[in-house]
């Protein structure tokens, strides 16, 4: 994430309730609204499933930021990343209290470039770092990453 020359920059969310346990959240910085709407509910047998649960949602803020930084880390080095899925996934588990708490995310990273790098292995070795919300949480939520990328040449143009 760039800071634009800001010391801080201010992301938000505003949540309204729909029914049950269905919510929309529109995600904005300032006067600036960042997409569409998203609609969260909890899972069964809780909630109908209708949209991501909040694990899920954690989930996919450090799966999305461990993959905007691998590829930021990749393209610096002149690797160009031709495809990328990413799965993440919260493990929640009960606590000592009988609580459910998120035990720990386990990220895997799946890039396809178009040649083999000697510089892969040390972007992937250092990409980490630069994931704003994986370091953040990681003190309190163990976030354990898997890259194991693909090397594939693009297929030559039919003439």
């Amino acid at each position: 994430m760039h800071m634009r020359g800001q010391e801080e920059r201010h992301f938000g969310v505003r949540i309204k309730h729909l029914e049950g346990f269905k919510f929309e959240s529109q995600a904005f910085e300032g006067d600036l609204l960042h997409g569409a709407p998203l609609l969260s509910d909890e899972p069964d047998p809780i909630g109908t499933n209708a949209g991501p649960s909040t694990p899920a949602m954690l989930a996919t803020a450090v799966g999305h930021c461990l993959s905007a930084s691998l590829v930021e880390t990749l393209r610096h080095a002149g690797i160009y990343v031709t495809e990328l899925t990413t799965e993440a996934i919260a493990v929640v588990a009960p606590n000592e209290d009988g609580n459910p708490r998120i035990k720990r995310i386990e990220v895997t990273i799946r890039p396809v470039v178009p040649k083999d790098s000697g510089n892969i292995k040390r972007c992937i070795d250092v990409f980490e770092n630069y994931c704003t919300v994986c370091q953040s949480i990681r003190v309190a939520i163990p976030v354990h990453v898997e890259v194991p990328y693909v090397v594939r040449a693009p297929e030559a143009a039919a003439a």
